[in-house]
């Protein structure tokens, strides 16, 4: 039997890469999740203001 895959990052992301004219508060937000088999997901689940300005990659 398999092991499960394990969370190990977990950030704010857009949904869709912006546009040259777009502004972070133009983006459609929730979060980029990383797993221990080197698979990803996206979660829409929108994170709050705070944790979009504080993210620590991918700044407009």
């Amino acid at each position: 039997m398999a092991e499960e895959a394990k969370l190990i990052s977990r950030e704010p992301w857009w949904a869709t890469p912006p546009s040259v004219y777009e502004s972070e508060d133009d983006l459609t937000w929730g979060y980029l999740e990383y797993y221990s088999d080197g698979s990803w997901h996206f979660d829409p689940t929108e994170p709050s203001e705070e944790e979009i300005r504080s993210r620590k990659s991918c700044r407009l």
